[in-house]
């Protein structure tokens, strides 16, 4: 069973995939140079990786690689065995599906016995083979009682990925049974995920692996099943992949295009309508929405824990602007919140806050509020799983050629399209490099900010100071201050979503404060008294909360310093599992 890592050629900044079996060296045939490479002398191997270097040297190019950090991962692949003779049964019920046997052997689907979890048991199964630049990296076995399993440990990537290389206009389907039925209409040019579409949030690894396909795409036809979480999948991979160039291909009566052609006899994918263009909008294209609200109610948003989510939940496509004096806990509250929607929804953000730099540190500050404890104190254990659940969801956003808005905007939608975020963070928005400081210009940002949240269905979270700090003459304290009294003034009040604000009122006592709500089924306005603990950097609303919440089954220990109501014991930690995918299609009788 072979192991690969990804590469990267030192000058040319190429990426390439070489072999890392063996601890130490790894001799193999050089990515770079052996195609271009006499006849004689392609099957030479002048080139090593060495897996625990992590680098990589051939001495016929002279080229040098390192490893990719960004994806520390292995995978593991699949061997390919050149068996494409099918039995009958096989191809009978193919031919049932309109699947002619040339398709098949086209599109190297072959059969083996192989042992399924489900039952326990070896079965005779189908295997539909992912290729990538021609090997193999994984398989999806298929049994005749509609049990379905992934090759262990290898890569998601999208089904027939080289179909779509070099290639401007692709198709998405959902399932390879629609890409084998477009493939054999002639539409070569389309993929299939590999995972089921869900009602709930779709898992996407497979096009965080293979991104860089769609970057100059121009346009893209998603033909999805014609069902509730066929259209859910659709809106999520146009978001991710650019709405501007998305095409939802309506299927009619039909659930799928291989459905289409068992009952017509062909494949019809030419109606196909352009996600709504920015700025202009029917009523068509929002009947469906209405009846679905009018159906289900009000649409749930990310609701924050404990009394937090008592008075405001956030949505995508919005904005919500944080104020605070300086050293009051507003990036650190803020830093909170995210962490615990990250974990209850499954979501990922993005950071450009250059006042926690360097990013270690911000990293610290964000694992500590994970195990609970000074990361000084925490094991190794601890530190592993917290890297492991941030690795794939947090990330940070400094563009090298500059902090201009525009700049940092363009590189968060890089980061939507590669890494699926579904929030942001500006902090603070003075370390921004602002033209001027004007009532216009913060009106134009404000409103680049809330476009780009409706194109690319990102929440912003802005953290501001505020230049106005007024001291009450009888405390001897500032006043709580509010989004007016940013620079800037009723811009960040009138044109934000969600108004918070963080104030301290003595040593480890502060008030988080929300000052304004879009829409009453979001919230109300209210305040939540909170308790700095400093060996974790968590806020808390009842006592002091030493759990590690990466340890789902344990409950919250608390210490109490009074007698809370019913109400203020009510905890609402723990990680929720990601919804699992499924697949829906129609079992082979063999």
């Amino acid at each position: 069973m072979e192991v690969y890592e990804t590469v990267i050629e030192k000058n040319s900044k190429q990426e390439y995939q070489v072999l890392a079996n063996k601890t130490g060296e790894n001799p193999q045939k050089c990515p770079r140079c052996s195609d271009e490479r006499k006849k004689g002398n392609q099957n030479k191997k002048p080139f090593s990786y060495n897996t625990q270097l992590e680098v990589g040297k051939c001495l016929n190019c002279d080229a040098t690689f390192y490893k990719k950090k960004e994806n520390l991962k292995s995978y593991k692949r699949p061997e390919w065995e050149n068996k494409t003779g099918l039995s009958d049964k096989l191809i009978e019920w193919f031919l049932k599906r309109n699947i002619s046997q040339d398709t098949l052997v086209k599109m190297k689907v072959t059969e083996k016995k192989e042992w399924m979890p489900q039952v326990e048991t070896e079965r005779n199964v189908i295997c539909f083979n992912y290729f990538r630049e021609g090997y193999l990296i994984n398989v999806k076995y298929r049994d005749g009682h509609k049990n379905f399993k992934m090759f262990k440990d290898a890569e998601k990537i999208f089904y027939n990925l080289d179909g779509i290389k070099d290639q401007k206009e692709i198709y998405i389907v959902e399932g390879e049974m629609d890409c084998l039925t477009m493939v054999q209409a002639g539409h070569t040019n389309t993929v299939s995920v590999p995972n089921g579409a869900t009602k709930g949030r779709n898992n996407l690894d497979y096009l965080d692996n293979c991104w860089t396909y769609f970057e100059d795409v121009e346009k893209v036809y998603i033909a999805t099943d014609n069902d509730e979480p066929g259209e859910n999948l659709s809106s999520e991979l146009a978001r991710r992949i650019g709405v501007e160039k998305c095409y939802r291909v309506v299927l009619g009566e039909f659930k799928d295009v291989n459905e289409q052609l068992c009952k017509t006899g062909k494949v019809d994918v030419s109606d196909a309508k352009a996600f709504p263009i920015e700025g202009i909008f029917s009523v068509n294209d929002h009947w469906e929405a209405f009846l679905l609200l009018l159906k289900n109610g009000f649409p749930k948003g990310w609701k924050p824990r404990g009394k937090i989510g008592d008075l405001v939940s956030f949505y995508p496509g919005y904005t919500t602007v944080m104020v605070g004096i300086p050293g009051h806990g507003k990036s650190e509250v803020m830093d909170q919140i995210l962490i615990q929607l990250s974990m209850d929804y499954n979501l990922r953000g993005g950071f450009f806050t250059p006042e926690n730099w360097p990013s270690e540190l911000h990293l610290l500050k964000l694992i500590e509020k994970l195990v609970g404890k000074s990361g000084f104190k925490a094991s190794a254990m601890e530190l592993n799983k917290a890297k492991e659940f941030l690795e794939h969801r947090i990330f940070w956003i400094y563009p090298p050629e500059g902090y201009g808005l525009e700049q940092v905007l363009n590189k968060i939608r890089q980061a939507v399209l590669k890494y699926g975020i579904n929030w942001f963070v500006i902090d603070p928005w003075n370390k921004l490099e602002h033209q001027d400081d004007s009532t216009g210009y913060v009106s134009r940002c404000l409103d680049l900010i809330s476009n780009f949240n409706k194109k690319n269905g990102t929440h912003a979270f802005i953290v501001a100071h505020p230049t106005k700090m007024r001291m009450n003459q009888d405390t001897g304290k500032y006043e709580i201050p509010g989004l007016y009294d940013i620079s800037g003034s009723a811009n960040f009040y009138n044109k934000s979503d969600v108004g918070l604000c963080m104030y301290k009122e003595e040593k480890g006592k502060n008030i988080l404060l929300v000052q304004k709500v879009k829409f009453k089924f979001w919230g109300e306005l209210g305040s939540v008294d909170l308790s700095w603990n400093s060996d974790n950097g968590r806020y808390d609303e009842n006592g002091v909360d030493l759990n590690n919440w990466l340890n789902p089954k344990v409950e919250a220990k608390q210490i109490d310093f009074g007698l809370p109501s019913p109400e203020e014991k009510r905890l609402d930690s723990g990680y929720r599992e990601p919804y699992k995918d499924s697949i829906d299609s129609e079992p082979p009788p063999f």
